[in-house]
């Protein structure tokens, strides 16, 4: 039997954090490609992006994973 001192997370929340992570990468590639499109660097910008969407993707992870986890 489950404890009801200690409430379920709710999907919406898991669904969030993933939103957190994701966003950010897919914003640095999509922008990096728009800007080696308009600059003709292809492909340095958009793997500059790539990346730095993906070190804002973590530290957006960390911080939502610390925030759920003291509302637990």
């Amino acid at each position: 039997m489950e404890s009801e001192s200690q409430p379920r997370p709710r999907l919406w929340r898991f669904v969030g954090v993933a939103t957190e992570f994701f966003s950010p990468i897919m914003g640095g590639a999509i922008a990096g490609y728009y800007l080696d499109e308009h600059f003709h660097t292809q492909p340095i910008i958009a793997i500059v992006g790539l990346f730095l969407g993906v070190g804002l993707g973590f530290y957006r992870l960390i911080i939502e994973l610390r925030d759920f986890q003291r509302t637990l």
